[in-house]
């Protein structure tokens, strides 16, 4: 499973609002999906959960996906962060 880690750097937590409008890459093809996390999509054949950990937002991506693209994602999620926040973030892979 991969999986990143939206980390804010400016500060200690993310003000995203609600999750389920944020975390939503900006340029690829996705369906929002119920499940656990605090938000859900899919893309393809690809789950990807949202939740708000201590850390930071966790990405998990539950099924095939190419790195690249699971990459892509997180950095367009990451940017909606912060264009609709203002603080500064990076995006970490914590698994592969």
């Amino acid at each position: 499973m991969i999986e990143y880690l939206l980390k804010r750097t400016d500060g200690d937590w993310f003000d995203t609002g609600d999750m389920s409008a944020v975390c939503r890459p900006s340029t690829i093809a996705f369906e929002t999906i119920d499940g656990w996390g605090d938000a859900r999509i899919r893309i393809g054949a690809c789950d990807v959960a949202f939740s708000y950990e201590d850390p930071g937002i966790q990405i998990s991506f539950e099924g095939k996906i190419d790195p690249d693209l699971a990459k892509q994602v997180a950095e367009e999620v990451l940017q909606r962060i912060i264009a609709g926040s203002g603080q500064q973030g990076i995006a970490v892979q914590i698994s592969w």
